[in-house]
């Protein structure tokens, strides 16, 4: 049975997507760990044979043609059951606007994306961007963490608002595993990077400036969609168990609870479904927050399960823990700097 949503109004292309999410989510889209790796991969296929992996990439250049608002649909449901998973797709989808601006010379690449390949999109800014740089045509550095839920991916790095790099696979030395909080399935690892790069894998132009307002966008939407299965796993429990007689919804102090926690994730997912990816920084200022309100609502969770709400039984504990990485994952904290920093260089 498909869950409700609690974001805005769909139209009838975005209502089907969110049933197909959910029909996948119940049958080939159980999370697994990175021990797993044939699982994510199978997943990621599953993904993309029903047009969900990039799902809002160019359509003449293989990808669903879905709007933003429709893909960022897709994606902040998706995170309700596999948050890596959709990650993995966010970042495919920025690759995706970064390989299409470099025309029939990375189309190779562009196909393969498109048929689940995996794919880490990387946004370098200060202090970050020190880790890796691009000097007369070399690209050396390290970057601690990448999550691309698979294994050996495609690296694609923002290096600056305009500049984007399609890594050379053999110039890429993948480290060991990254350990973390959630995101099971993310593979997430540490790389570093030594290598010439020829002048087809640098793109300069618009499509960088979109691939990575997607990029921030797109996280946001999976912040939202956390909040939401959140929220609705906590009204589910405090509906059903039954304490002194009666569901816990019963009782006012839960039910204030979960009116708020219902209310912000309601907020959050209206707020990112509606983001202009043409708006520049509007993306990266409401990460941040989108991720604060998915921590609290997910924290209400558990809380609202009592105990139960920390076994690994329960829905909730996991939610959270998705949460918290993903915000690391994503950046969330280094974007809303960037994008305040660079508001209050410009004057606007």
């Amino acid at each position: 049975m498909n869950r409700a949503w609690w974001g805005p109004q769909l139209d009838d292309d975005q209502r089907a997507v969110l049933e197909l999410v959910d029909d996948l989510a119940a049958s080939h889209l159980t999370p697994v760990g990175d021990d797993r790796p044939d699982e994510v991969d199978a997943a990621r296929r599953a993904l993309a044979e029903h047009g969900l992996w990039t799902l809002g990439a160019d359509e003449a250049g293989g990808g669903g043609g879905a709007d933003s608002a429709t893909t960022l649909v897709a994606l902040a449901r998706l995170a309700g059951t596999w948050p890596a998973l959709a990650w993995g797709s966010v970042q495919a989808h920025a690759a995706a606007l970064v390989l299409s601006g470099a025309g029939g010379a990375l189309s190779g690449l562009l196909e393969r994306l498109h048929q689940a390949a995996p794919v880490a999109v990387c946004a370098l800014d200060p202090p970050e961007g020190d880790a890796v740089q691009l000097v007369d045509g070399r690209l050396t550095g390290v970057l601690d963490r990448i999550d691309p839920a698979g294994r050996e991916p495609l690296l694609v790095l923002l290096v600056d608002r305009t500049t984007g790099v399609v890594v050379p696979p053999e110039g890429v030395t993948f480290g060991s595993r990254v350990r973390r909080t959630g995101l099971a399935g993310a593979m997430t690892v540490s790389c570093r990077i030594d290598t010439a790069v020829p002048e087809g894998a640098v793109v300069r132009g618009p499509h960088v400036a979109r691939s990575r307002n997607l990029l921030d966008a797109g996280a946001a939407a999976l912040a939202a969609g956390i909040a939401e299965a959140a929220a609705q796993a906590a009204l589910t429990y405090s509906a059903t168990r039954v304490q002194f007689g009666a569901p816990l919804t019963e009782l006012p102090t839960v039910r204030g609870s979960l009116s708020a926690q219902a209310a912000a994730a309601r907020a959050v997912l209206t707020t990112s479904i509606g983001t202009d990816l043409d708006h520049p920084y509007a993306a990266a200022a409401a990460l941040g927050p989108a991720f604060d309100l998915a921590v609290d609502v997910a924290a209400g969770a558990v809380q609202s399960h009592g105990g139960y709400g920390y076994m690994t039984e329960y829905l909730v504990e996991g939610l959270l823990r998705d949460a918290v990485s993903l915000r690391a994952a994503a950046r969330a904290a280094e974007a809303t700097r960037s994008a305040a920093r660079t508001l209050v260089e410009s004057g606007t």
